[in-house]
């Protein structure tokens, strides 16, 4: 199936081919554990710059065609990174994004070409900026993380 997606800086396209895409998957990507305001709310609330807060902004709409369907793979980081960080408040949020992302960057060829520019800097500005390796120790914390990256697995090419 043919994954579609565009680097939201520079409008530049990206193809790749990936397996067969089930319905399933479409569904469990379309459906969010947090409302969109509730996302807004915790972005806003985070003790991070302006800019930063532009930037979770801008992942959450990044978006990618998978086939006929569009998908909300912004929107869907973003809703697992915060629910991840209201199970685990002890953790930085840049730490579980930076980790979430970092991820998903090694392992999903057309998210990082499609996020790349806009995650890698900010996770990297987060984990310098919070020093939270403390908070990977915790094997639920780890658990969580890789549930995350699982989801996006139909989408390897």
């Amino acid at each position: 199936m043919k994954i579609l997606g565009q680097n939201p800086n520079n409008n530049d396209s990206y193809e790749a081919e990936a397996g067969e895409v089930d319905e399933d998957f479409i569904e469990k990507m379309s459906m969010f554990d947090m409302a969109d305001e509730a996302i807004q709310k915790m972005i806003n609330k985070l003790n991070i710059s302006a800019d930063a807060k532009h930037l979770l902004y801008k992942i959450s709409g990044s978006t990618i065609r998978v086939g006929k369907f569009i998908m909300k793979v912004g929107r869907k980081i973003i809703d697992f990174v915060c629910k991840i960080y209201d199970e685990f408040p002890q953790a930085t949020f840049g730490a579980i994004l930076g980790a979430i992302a970092g991820v998903l960057v090694a392992s999903i060829p057309i998210i990082g070409i499609v996020l790349g520019a806009i995650v890698t800097p900010l996770a990297v500005a987060f984990g310098l900026v919070t020093g939270a390796s403390h908070d990977f120790k915790n094997k639920n914390l780890d658990r969580k993380i890789a549930e995350a990256n699982a989801q996006f697995s139909p989408l390897n090419a």
